[in-house]
């Protein structure tokens, strides 16, 4: 009847981190007609000093993409971030979710055995009635009113890299951020500072 998984964050698409290290300091060195560095050890250093200094306008040359599995509740929060950010979110008023077991995402943190027994009772019934209402011919637009706050979505985001570390400033480093946030900005901030970690090592 459900599935309980986890969060996720998948980077979507291909990127080259250097070629768009070197873009990011081509654009700053225009601002002040200054020559290119001559190792990327050079050009790292230029680009934290710019981080550190709020010259952040260089790094909106960039963006990447997540495919981020999150509870229904989060992904209203995330899409709250408008600036620098494109969202295509997967729909439940076109997709019938009766076609297999409903997946829902387990709150954070961690429920104690007695009230996560009480938690999956009351998903479990919640989708058995949504299964219910969609076999009765009920719309999935109408079924899903009965459906809950954890059940998983999937959100395709797209941000340049000053957007990401506003919201990873907000989501992530931020200690009275919603701890399910944080859980699945902590996957983006790690791929993040993977890829780029003169923009983001400071995070």
């Amino acid at each position: 009847m459900i599935e309980i998984i986890k969060m996720s964050a998948e980077l979507i698409g291909e990127y080259e981190p250097l070629k768009d290290l070197i873009k990011i300091e081509r654009m700053a060195r225009n601002c002040y007609n200054s020559p290119l560095s001559e190792s990327s050890d050079a050009r790292n250093e230029f680009i934290i000093k710019l981080v550190k200094a709020g010259h952040e306008s260089v790094i909106e040359h960039v963006s990447v993409s997540f495919m981020l599995t999150v509870p229904r509740s989060i992904s209203h929060q995330i899409v709250r971030h408008r600036i620098g950010v494109a969202y295509s979110q997967q729909s439940q008023r076109y997709i019938d979710l009766s076609k297999e077991p409903l997946k829902v995402i387990a709150p954070v943190p961690e429920l104690d055995a007695n009230n996560l027994i009480l938690w999956r009772q009351s998903v479990e019934f919640s989708a058995e009635i949504y299964n219910k209402l969609i076999a009765s011919g009920v719309r999935p637009q109408q079924a899903r009113s009965v459906l809950p706050n954890c059940t998983a979505a999937k959100l395709g985001m797209t941000a340049n890299l000053r957007a990401w570390r506003h919201i990873l400033k907000e989501r992530y480093a931020n200690t009275r951020a919603d701890p399910a946030i944080r859980e699945v900005m902590s996957l983006v901030a790690e791929k993040l500072k993977e890829m780029y970690p003169p923009v983001f090592e400071d995070i």
